[in-house]
């Protein structure tokens, strides 16, 4: 298994520019930093195996997004000791804050995406608890693997998606900064 953001092969790229992947990819490692930085856990990209960091995970939490343009699937998998550090109350419960984990990568995620006119729609998020945790190879076309290091641990984000072949991610200004909420502000109904 691929161990970080490596380099993809072009069968991988098929139907995507490797400039959108690039953009993609860094926005989804700003803002996984960002999100656990906002909650006091300093991330540091690494090259541990997904073997290696699957053997701590007891709970794993998956969001897919889509649009006409751009959908997938954002897999977020870390131990306890990271997820605790991050919990907003100590009787929180670990399983639903880390579907609420996935949930806030995927929105900052989106909010990034607004930038670029590409406004995707997010699923509800599934947590998965246990141990012994394998994954499929992929699912997707294009799968991508970030393994992170922390104080409490190692934790990694797995992305998958079909990128439009139409697709130019290009950044617009004025666009999106408006248009999304802040990350960390609460909407009411």
């Amino acid at each position: 298994m691929s161990t970080t953001a490596a380099t993809p092969s072009y069968d991988d790229l098929a139907g995507a520019s490797i400039e959108a992947i690039s953009l993609i990819d860094g926005l989804v490692l700003d803002s996984t930093r960002a999100l656990f930085e906002s909650y006091g856990v300093k991330l540091d990209l690494d090259g541990s195996s997904i073997a290696k960091t699957l053997q701590s995970v007891e709970l794993i939490s998956t969001i897919g997004f889509s649009s006409p343009t751009l959908s997938g699937s954002l897999l977020l998998a870390m131990p306890s000791p990271v997820l605790q550090q991050t919990l907003p109350t100590q009787d929180a419960n670990l399983a639903d804050w880390s579907g609420e984990l996935a949930n806030q990568l995927c929105g900052r995620l989106k909010n990034q995406l607004l930038n670029y006119e590409v406004a995707i729609n997010l699923a509800l998020p599934v947590v998965v608890s246990g141990g012994e945790f394998s994954l499929p190879t992929r699912t997707r076309r294009l799968t991508r693997h970030f393994s992170f290091v922390s104080e409490w641990g190692r934790m990694f984000i797995r992305t998958e998606m079909e990128i439009s072949s139409t697709v130019e991610l290009v950044r617009q200004t004025g666009v999106g900064e408006t248009a999304g909420m802040d990350e960390g502000e609460l909407l009411f109904f």
